[in-house]
């Protein structure tokens, strides 16, 4: 199916909105309701370079609004339970008060440094209550957070950084000074320390202004800095009906903080009143998640579906008074599914599916016994204030039953792209369907309707892969080991040698007159820019790399050859 977007040899238009958000537009399509022509007919190339003239992803901040954003909704819940817990970790309990008041003391130091509303605040910390602080602290003075994982490459975090414009980095004292921007160290309070400025600051703001970014991989070897508003954080978390989000709820928070489920975790327990348990380490520790689920009595998990799995063959007391566990990002097991309901009775699964595009969770559906049946799991319907269109090259919606690219609209969808205004006006592109100025987010997934409106997962459209739960573009992998001395030609595929076991593969072809580089050295390489879970878990040195009759690389013939030796790696999302 030929995207209408991706036709090179087509004409576009560029068109605005009243927010002044462009996009890109098929030029024999009539121009949305809502949306007027701003530049074109012209090349695809052309149109988006006229889009990146303008140099921002949403060039107006607007006006103040009242609506609630993400840390007023928490100040409410602060004031409502303050003796509630809040957080727990590493045998520190902090009450809805205790982390209201630390949050509004870091926020009045930030405020004090100039921080404001429209600016981006780099976060370096490991995950930890100081990490919650800072994130709520930026968001009380109008910013927003961007989240710099301490174990990704320093390269790679401090290209974040600049394409942030973050000028601010929040940092521990042992993280000081590792990253290219003026460093605020955040401590503990030290006992019978004053606390000044406990006061809730007053920062007007609206709910399109940007909460958090989240880093994903790109095609070019860029990667996309997602901004995400407060509504797209409140769209995705309130009013919700796939989970009861509140008192009494206990939900572990083990996700990589690079990934963008680690929001879901952390504030649909904090701003509805429950409690939020933080798993100690960068990654998801299937050992420490069954102690925690014990010790805490956690009643929600988010789980990748290679760490669902994972915890089901190896650690299934890990489910023991667990009420709900969310699954996703990968394809999912009705085997393993099945097996933890039938061992746990009490224990609902849902299966989401979204990308950080759309704040994560856009669909979602409640796993039962009619789906043991040899099928796919779905991954169910919209969930509350989200839209989601299948459509065809036309633009058109697709019968049930047939296969149409995924568009997602409503209030989930990101800004934008930081930085990127071409790349958000070529994936964030008019809502043909409700013709009203909003927008709707290509996401180059496919999927299809069943008669009952359940929806079904088809596969990616183009060549964007999951990878143990996080989104990979092949072609950044490629463009990092394409800079080794002794690389001629590199391509990065998936391969599935057995089923559910996806991994990168990386085919190289050395440099002519070199000598041909080692997996060990070129594994090393890629650490050096690529966070773990992007770097190839086996490498193979062909002579040359296959092409199709046409002179493309032909990637189906790299997946017939011999498995390369790969790594052997415990599901980490």
């Amino acid at each position: 199916m030929t995207n209408p977007f991706d036709d090179g040899d087509a004409r576009y238009v560029l068109v605005v909105n009243e927010l002044g958000d462009t996009a890109l537009w098929p030029a024999d399509h009539a121009v949305p309701g809502g949306w007027s022509r701003r530049h074109g007919p012209a090349s695809r190339a052309e149109c988006l370079r006229e889009a990146d003239a303008s140099g921002r992803t949403r060039p107006v901040p607007l006006p103040p609004d009242p609506a609630l954003r993400v840390h007023q909704l928490f100040e409410q819940q602060a004031a409502v339970t303050p003796d509630a817990v809040a957080l727990l970790f590493a045998g520190t309990r902090l009450s809805y008060a205790e982390l209201n008041d630390r949050a509004n003391v870091f926020a009045h130091r930030l405020l004090a440094r100039g921080v404001g509303r429209g600016d981006v605040v780099g976060v370096h910390l490991e995950r930890g209550i100081e990490l919650v602080v800072a994130l709520l602290a930026v968001l009380k003075t109008g910013a927003g957070y961007a989240l710099l994982d301490p174990h990704f490459p320093v390269a790679r975090l401090d290209a974040a950084l600049a394409d942030s414009g973050s000028a601010l980095v929040v940092c521990s004292p042992r993280l000081r000074g590792q990253l290219a921007a003026e460093p605020l160290v955040i401590e503990p309070p030290q006992a019978g320390e004053p606390a000044p400025g406990t006061v809730n600051p007053a920062v007007p703001g609206h709910p399109a202004d940007t909460a958090c970014v989240m880093y994903t991989s790109g095609s070019t070897g860029r990667p996309k800095g997602v901004a995400a508003p407060h509504r797209a954080l409140l769209g995705t978390y309130a009013g919700q009906t796939y989970a009861k989000f509140g008192p009494g709820e206990v939900f572990l928070q083990c996700s990589p903080v690079s990934w963008d489920g680690f929001a879901l975790e952390l504030f649909g327990a904090l701003l509805f009143g429950g409690a939020c348990v933080l798993q100690p380490g960068q990654n998801p520790d299937p050992a420490a998640i069954e102690e925690l689920v014990a010790v805490h009595a956690v009643t929600m998990l988010q789980l990748s579906s290679s760490l669902f799995n994972y915890l089901v063959d190896e650690h299934p007391a890990a489910f023991t008074g667990v009420r709900l566990v969310f699954t996703g990002g990968e394809v999912a097991s009705a085997e393993h599914i099945a097996r933890a309901l039938g061992r746990f009775p009490g224990l609902r699964v849902g299966n989401g599916y979204g990308p950080v595009e759309s704040m994560g969770f856009t669909t979602c559906h409640p796993v039962g016994p009619d789906d043991f049946t040899g099928e796919p799991v779905p991954i169910g319907n919209p969930v509350e204030n989200k839209r989601l269109y299948l459509l065809d090259n036309r633009l058109e919606p697709v019968p049930d039953g047939e296969t149409g690219e995924i568009y997602l609209a409503g209030a989930g969808l990101a800004n934008g792209y930081l930085g990127q205004a071409a790349r958000t006006a070529e994936r964030f592109v008019p809502d043909v369907v409700r013709a009203d100025g909003s927008r709707m987010y290509r996401t180059g997934d496919l999927g299809r309707r069943r008669p009952g409106g359940t929806l079904d997962f088809r596969g990616r459209g183009d060549l964007q892969v999951k990878i143990r739960g996080f989104r990979v573009e092949p072609g950044e992998v490629e463009a990092a080991l394409a800079k080794h001395p002794d690389v001629g030609r590199v391509a990065v595929v998936v391969r599935e040698d057995r089923p559910g076991a996806r991994r990168l593969v990386a085919y190289v072809v050395g440099r002519a007159g070199a000598a041909p580089p080692r997996a060990g050295e070129l594994r090393a390489h890629a650490r050096k820019t690529l966070p773990e879970h992007m770097v190839p878990a086996g490498f193979t040195m062909l002579a040359s790399l296959p092409l199709t009759a046409n002179g493309k690389l032909d990637r189906a013939a790299l997946r017939a050859l011999p498995a390369a030796a790969r790594n052997r790696r415990r599901p980490v999302a």
